[in-house]
């Protein structure tokens, strides 16, 4: 539980900077197996999913909240190339993050 802790720390420092699964193992000291059998215990997911869901969770945030383009927020969270973090955002969310945007203000705007 104490490493699940301090993995989520490191997780929310270093998320912009797509950091892999090994990173973290060593920052905490455990080989990466362990840190996927600590994550896949307390979470069902593993190390990758849970880095990948701080990323998406954050996008969905500034989508949301801010006027920034598409391209602005998958810079402001280190992607360097728009079409990959599109990619990443369809793969993990669902829809594109231009269609998620829409449909989320419009979903808020109905509340």
């Amino acid at each position: 539980e104490r490493r699940m802790e301090q993995l989520t720390g490191l997780i929310q420092q270093h998320f912009r900077s797509h950091r892999p699964a090994s990173f973290y193992a060593r920052e905490i000291g455990v080989s990466p197996t362990h840190l996927n059998r600590i994550v896949r215990s307390m979470t069902g997911k593993t190390a990758h999913d849970l880095i990948a869901s701080k990323l998406i969770d954050e996008a969905k945030r500034e989508l949301v909240f801010t006027l920034a383009n598409v391209r602005e927020v998958g810079y402001r969270l280190g992607f360097a190339d728009p079409a990959y973090f599109s990619r990443f955002f369809l793969k993990h969310a669902g829809e594109t993050p231009k269609d998620w945007r829409k449909r989320e203000k419009n979903r808020l705007e109905r509340t």
